[in-house]
């Protein structure tokens, strides 16, 4: 259940700064990961190691509201014999505050099950698959979602809008999905729930475009390293009236807390598992968060190492006393000075308040989550970082050029994904095969 339900006000700047910042051009100089195996603790635990999250109207019908969360990072398509997949005994939320106090008002739990249909062999499938329901599929997931919601008066109600959807199974190769049949089959994972949502889960092209060679002392080389690997995704599709605050969609001219829904992804894991020498693990206790994510980059460059597990298991609403001052004092600009001389900006008396103001749009309370405007008239044009987040954004120089402020343009040199994106669900590109006829 999502815990505390209380109302809070705050007052913070207008988020307006990053669209006098980015000039045309762009100055290649350095990149960041976005949040790809970020804190010590999870990146020994990838399967519930949150990646990216992107919020954007749908480009086909402007009231309905589109999410994509993504799990399981930097995946080599060809895996075998165990491909990857969601975690059975994880908890993957996605989850929603429409009155800008940065705690959570509505929230979708995902929980997936595997099913091995035949023990005695070591193949994930037997045969060619033709439908998701082949019988040649030998390993399998489904999965429930439970959305629970703020409750009248207070509380929570819980519904089940989902059961036994099936997950998209992994591109195991050619072979397995002959003629490039892979994707009609994948598309057979889309699920239409009777409460109006639209959902998706299982591998997809990795989205995130980026030179991870800027590990090597912040230097890059223009290569996009994140081609031809794969993640694991869970896609929604929402009626935006149902996301609103009191289920009303703000009217156009609204500019208040309720006019953006403030977005984050995490995962949990069972408080307490025992492990038994011959038989199964036993879990215990309910679940605790491992990882959460809205942002790109920031649990990834501005939260020191001394802090990122910390940052993985706190609440969005906490940001400001816990972290703020890592936003108001950020490390990179220092870093990109020292190295590579980039003359980014000293950071000003009182701190990096612009930094902040973007965190807290139309009043909201500053905090590490991804807002969008939802009122009327929005559609897929107006959404773009940091209004939401489409797919085709280049976040990593929009982040880099507001954390230097230097009113210079920076980037990595790479500025689109390798593969292009569907206008439909489930919107991410193919997965990569992993035994793909050359």
């Amino acid at each position: 259940m999502i815990g505390n339900w209380q109302f809070t006000s705050h007052v913070s700047l207008a988020g307006t700064l990053i669209a006098g910042l980015l000039a045309a051009g762009s100055f290649p100089l350095t990149a960041e990961a976005s949040s790809h195996r970020e804190a010590p603790q999870i990146a020994q635990d990838q399967f519930v190691d949150n990646t990216d999250v992107y919020a954007f109207i749908s480009p086909s019908d402007p009231d309905r509201l589109v999410v994509v969360a993504n799990f399981v990072p930097l995946l080599i398509p060809s895996s075998g014999p165990n491909f990857y997949r969601f975690s059975d005994d994880a908890l993957y939320e996605i989850l929603f505050d429409n009155n800008g106090d940065a705690r959570p008002d509505i929230k979708y739990a995902f929980k997936f099950t595997t099913q091995i249909i035949n023990g005695g062999t070591f193949l994930y499938n037997v045969g060619p698959i033709a439908n998701i329901d082949d019988d040649n599929l030998n390993v399998r997931q489904s999965f429930d979602l439970i959305r629970v919601s703020r409750a009248p008066g207070g509380g929570a109600m819980q519904e089940t809008i989902v059961q036994d959807a099936p997950v998209a199974p992994w591109h195991v190769g050619d072979r397995t999905f002959p003629d490039g049949s892979y994707e009609g089959v994948a598309r057979q994972a889309i699920t239409d729930a009777d409460s109006g949502e639209t959902v998706f889960a299982g591998p997809r092209d990795e989205p995130f475009f980026v030179d991870l060679h800027v590990f090597d002392l912040l230097g890059v080389n223009g290569a996009p390293t994140t081609d031809g690997i794969n993640v694991m995704s869970i896609v929604m599709e929402v009626p935006i009236d149902s996301l609103a605050f009191e289920g009303n969609r703000p009217a156009a001219d609204e500019d208040g807390r309720t006019a953006v829904v403030g977005i984050h992804a995490r995962a949990e894991r069972p408080r307490v598992t025992v492990r038994f020498k011959n038989d199964d693990p036993h879990n215990f206790g309910g679940f605790v968060q491992v990882s959460r994510l809205a942002w790109p980059l920031v649990n990834e460059v501005v939260i020191p190492l001394q802090d990122k597990d910390n940052y993985n298991r706190t609440e969005p609403v906490n940001d400001v006393a816990n972290f703020g001052a890592y936003l108001l004092d950020p490390e990179l600009p220092g870093l990109l000075n020292a190295v590579l001389g980039a003359g980014c900006a000293p950071t000003p008396d009182g701190g990096r308040v612009d930094i902040v103001g973007l965190l807290s749009p139309f009043g909201t309370a500053a905090a590490d989550l991804l807002r969008i405007n939802i009122t009327e008239g929005q559609t897929f044009a107006d959404s773009g970082f940091p209004n939401g987040r489409a797919l085709t954004d280049d976040v990593t120089d929009t982040l880099l050029t507001v954390l230097c402020n230097n009113g210079q343009p920076l980037g990595d040199g790479v500025n689109a994904n390798d593969l292009a994106f569907f206008d439909e669900m489930p919107y991410l590109a193919t997965p990569f095969s992993g035994n793909p006829v050359l």
